[in-house]
């Protein structure tokens, strides 16, 4: 069996809907995905021209998807991200038989790695993309997976060539960027590369575990490959235990296949805990998250509630799901795991409205007064976002900035921020979490995240 025959057309379909609704709109997106999810076996799945087709029926020839793997990245550099993308432009030419686009090409990508010169990199880029979108009429979707380390590590005016690359050719060029956490959280300044985070985030996908149906896809496939029968009550267990992660859902399918498998799965189950492959993909998700989301499954695990700018990010994950009473974790196995986890009580950012409890880099925070508090949650609630001086006054006065009939001025609202300033930062003059944004408003800056 052919390794693409394990993903039929119905697979991941509706984060599949959501990519090619961007591509067809002509925009670009970000995918958020958790480690050992099959993220860059989704992306594969969207370079198949079956999957094309299916999704953006005939038009899908004006489209050319190409997978710029960043992972196979030997140093983090704009030269050598250019040359990447510039080396996978070239291949797809070269599958699409365009002998006459390629002339001339070739040559200047010897230039270019003979050189390692950046500016030279980037113009051959601008140049293929010109081939592409002009003279062959193409639609081209650059898919970037692995795209964290380059945002966060790379200097800004890559980020800057890469969107006036996409502002020269809109509606024809499209990035699709796959990170393990949110991109505002990656960098302490996003306002150097704004304009890239804008064009990416305003799109944005969770890829988390499995559907019911990719799950038991997967495990019947995976099953296959070893000549193994399961029951329906089997299947149904393993999807319970692994709530559908790829990596989990493997690594029990490793042990099963390593035992002496009997009549039932629930024979082995007791021994879970201890499996070495099971707890480092269980580790893996884990290592990837910031301290205020270990924190949040810490206290979903055991019962508690989790702040609801933390649930948000945890269920766009797909770590979390939402019950009828509660938010639950996705996995019975990933949850024994996190309740096993030991926090450390003195690190980390914890801003919470029930039970009351704000700790800012280890430090409790006792003495704010209720506006104090109130603007803290709000911020923190929309961390990474930029909120007005209006949204911040109509939510946390509870009025419109009405500033002609006597509301509240502008400068009550810098009197408040610079009072939390006072009580939560080392230094208010250089502030590291309530971030100005000049002419905009105001941030909350975790710096666990960052």
């Amino acid at each position: 069996m052919d390794k693409s025959d394990r993903y039929t057309l119905a697979y991941r379909a509706a984060e599949t809907s959501q990519v090619m609704a961007w591509v067809e709109a002509g925009q670009s997106g970000c995918l958020i995905g958790l480690r050992g999810a099959g993220k860059s076996n989704f992306l594969r799945f969207l370079l198949r021209q079956d999957v094309q087709q299916h999704y953006l029926g005939q038009a899908y020839a004006d489209y050319v998807f190409v997978l710029i793997d960043l992972l196979a990245l030997t140093e983090c550099t704009e030269w050598a991200v250019y040359e990447m993308v510039l080396d996978r432009l070239l291949h797809q030419m070269r599958l699409l038989r365009e002998e006459e686009a390629i002339e001339g090409l070739e040559s200047l990508h010897r230039e270019v790695v003979h050189s390692r010169d950046l500016l030279t990199a980037q113009r051959a880029v601008e140049r293929c993309m010109d081939i592409f979108c002009q003279r062959l009429t193409r639609r081209v979707v650059l898919l970037f997976d692995e795209f964290g380390t380059v945002f966060r590590a790379c200097d800004p005016s890559l980020l800057r060539g890469l969107r006036a690359i996409r502002d020269a050719h809109k509606g024809q060029v499209s990035y699709v960027v796959v990170v393990t956490g949110d991109l505002a959280h990656l960098r302490d300044d996003l306002s150097e590369v704004n304009h890239f985070y804008r064009l990416v985030s305003r799109n944005v996908c969770g890829l988390g575990p499995y559907s019911e149906a990719d799950a038991r896809q997967m495990i019947g496939y995976l099953a296959s490959q070893r000549s193994i029968e399961l029951s329906a009550g089997d299947t149904a267990h393993l999807i319970e235990l692994s709530g559908g992660h790829a990596g989990l859902l493997k690594a029990i399918l490793s042990m099963l296949w390593g035992v002496h498998y009997g009549s039932s799965l629930s024979e082995i189950v007791p021994s879970l805990g201890g499996e070495p492959t099971i707890e480092a993909e269980c580790r893996k998700v884990w290592g990837s998250l910031g301290a205020t989301e270990q924190i949040g499954l810490r206290a979903l695990a055991g019962g508690m509630q989790a702040d609801p700018h933390t649930l948000h990010r945890l269920e766009r994950k797909g770590l979390v799901e939402e019950t009828r009473s509660k938010a639950c974790l996705f996995s019975r196995v990933f949850g024994d795991f996190v309740r096993q986890q030991a926090l450390p009580v003195a690190e980390g950012t914890q801003i919470s409205r029930s039970p009351r409890r704000v700790q800012i880099d280890g430090r409790r925070v006792e003495n704010l007064t209720e506006l104090e508090f109130e603007i803290l949650c709000y911020l923190y609630e929309h961390q990474g976002q930029v909120c007005s001086k209006d949204e911040l006054i109509a939510n946390i006065y509870r009025q419109r900035y009405n500033r002609m009939a006597g509301g509240v001025t502008d400068e009550a609202l810098q009197t408040l921020i610079s009072r939390l300033r006072a009580k939560i930062e080392s230094d208010r003059q250089r502030p590291r979490y309530v971030i100005t944004v000049h002419g905009e408003g105001y941030k909350f800056v975790d710096s666990d995240d960052s």
